[in-house]
């Protein structure tokens, strides 16, 4: 049993990126195709307006299960940076993914709070939230970048594929973002929140990597025993 936890966690790892997406994607077409009770005359976001009249408990619903995804993934990343390398300080590591559990405690703090409720305290929770994502995204990617360049003395970070990935979802997020904000167009601010969780796919691989290892290393007592019984 000691053994099966590590491994219920590190293949729920691999899983929960994807089901994120989803999560998310299917928490907006489900308020897009449920009537909204949006303030008329305001220029709101069109997330927001989303979560408003019979849509506010699917909103809440949706980002009430987002959060711990979310949570649990950058604990992952977390977990895997202590393990895979030496040359970033532990507490630096962990300041920049404390920005995640601020940016889930800003997400459930939007979701509660619409815009009909309390217009004040609904736009802090989703511009502190998308502020607080971006900024995560930004220095995990600066993290991931110096790694590689050092890649020599963190081999598990020596794969050119994923600081091509974080450094494009970040150039998308911060492009849509501002087009956004120039625009108030609903397509790019569709393009600028679902980014994070594209980015989030990036590590998937280290994901995988460590639940393959920590199989291989539950076998192994049970290989040796074998080898040792088939001695006799």
């Amino acid at each position: 049993m000691a053994r099966i936890g590590p491994l219920i966690w590190f293949w729920s790892l691999i899983i929960l990126p994807f089901t994120a997406i989803l999560t998310f994607i299917t928490t907006l077409i489900v308020c897009i195709n449920v009537p909204n009770n949006a303030p008329k005359g305001e220029k709101y976001p069109q997330i927001s307006q989303l979560g408003t009249g019979e849509a506010y408990y699917y909103f809440v619903g949706g980002f009430t299960l987002l959060a711990p995804q979310f949570l649990i993934i950058t604990l992952g990343r977390l977990q895997f940076l202590f393990q895979s390398q030496y040359l970033v300080h532990r507490a630096i590591v962990s300041v920049i993914h404390a920005l995640a559990l601020l940016a889930c405690i800003f997400m459930l703090l939007m979701a509660a709070f619409s815009i009909e409720s309390n217009v004040a305290i609904h736009l802090t929770g989703a511009f502190g939230m998308f502020g607080l994502i971006s900024s995560y995204c930004f220095f995990q990617t600066m993290l991931v970048l110096y790694l590689f360049i050092q890649r020599s003395n963190a081999p598990q970070h020596s794969n050119v594929i994923w600081p091509i990935w974080f450094f494009i979802c970040s150039l998308i997020l911060i492009i849509a973002f501002v087009y956004w904000l120039i625009s108030k167009e609903g397509i790019p601010e569709y393009i600028a929140a679902a980014s994070p969780f594209l980015y989030l796919l990036g590590f998937v691989p280290q994901f995988w990597m460590q639940a393959r290892g920590k199989k291989r290393d539950s076998l192994l007592p049970e290989i040796m025993r074998y080898n040792s019984e088939t001695d006799v």
